[in-house]
């Protein structure tokens, strides 16, 4: 299951595809002071994630209700991704997906997967 924009959606993350990193950010007034030390104005950590998700094969409409809902044309989505032990839920910007048609059995059109990625919208604090 994903939850994107408080819905879940019955699809299937692939197995190790489910990647995340972060981003320490700065503004201009960061730089070298007088005394040669490097002076960091920090605005926040940003937490990306990226993953690939498939078809459940009992739910293909699912995958479908999800393409169109992760490729829509919005500032962002709040998605909730697993972090440490529990999970986080944030606001995250999608620009990019793309999947491979495998091929259509039975009248229903299979899918290889999505691989997206999603980039934070603004800092995050750590979930306690």
């Amino acid at each position: 299951m994903v939850t994107m924009d408080g819905r879940q959606y019955r699809v299937r993350v692939k197995i190790k595809s489910l990647r995340r990193s972060f981003r320490i950010e700065e503004d201009d007034r960061s730089g070298m002071v007088k005394s040669g030390a490097y002076f960091r104005s920090i605005i926040g950590t940003y937490y990306d994630y990226a993953m690939g998700v498939e078809p459940d094969p009992a739910a293909p409409e699912e995958y479908d209700d999800f393409f169109e809902a992760i490729s829509a044309p919005v500032e962002s989505h709040s998605i909730t991704v697993p972090y440490g032990q529990g999970t986080m839920t944030y606001d995250a910007m999608i620009s990019y997906g793309e999947d491979t048609q495998r091929d259509k059995i039975g009248g229903v059109t299979r899918w290889t997967g999505l691989t997206v990625t999603f980039s934070a919208q603004k800092p995050q604090r750590r979930p306690v």
